[in-house]
């Protein structure tokens, strides 16, 4: 299990009250040899707006409600981050008014298929509620029972 520190907590809420009422996105870095600790926030752009204007029908959402991390943006990360022997050990996003769940289009996301799109990777989901910081859930896949299970965080 990932352990969040209320600084970095705090870090994701305010991404998410800076971008309200869309939705922020980003991810948390930690040293690869310290298994099951962040200490690094990332904010990254999220797409969603301009994927919508190029082909709504394909993407009917907007950052409103949904999100995308610019694969430009996660590349480059990963590869800074593995010069410095860190890794991406979660992706993080907000839910602006709507509460705080991991909703079926989060899971679809995560997924590939039967498997997890990354492996060993965690979610953070931040409640942003009248552009205040609400509750918050971590989600991890458990291999035995092929599911994500949720921590409440606040």
């Amino acid at each position: 299990m990932i352990k969040i520190s209320p600084e970095i907590l705090k870090q994701c809420y305010a991404h998410g009250v800076t971008t309200y009422p869309e939705e922020s996105c980003g991810m948390l870095s930690g040293k690869v040899e310290e298994t099951g600790v962040v200490d690094a926030i990332h904010p990254m752009k999220n797409l969603m707006d301009q994927y919508h204007a190029e082909d709504p029908k394909m993407f009917p959402r907007t950052n409103r409600n949904a999100y995308m991390i610019d694969p430009r943006e996660h590349m480059q990360l990963e590869r800074a981050l593995k010069k410095q022997l860190r890794r991406i050990k979660v992706i993080y996003h907000s839910h602006p008014d709507v509460g705080t769940y991991f909703s079926a289009k989060d899971k679809d996301d995560a997924m590939w298929g039967e498997e997890p799109r990354y492996p060993d990777m965690h979610y953070l989901v931040c409640g942003i509620k009248n552009k205040q910081p609400d509750s918050a859930i971590l989600v991890s896949f458990n291999p035995e029972t092929r599911d994500f299970e949720i921590t409440h965080l606040d």
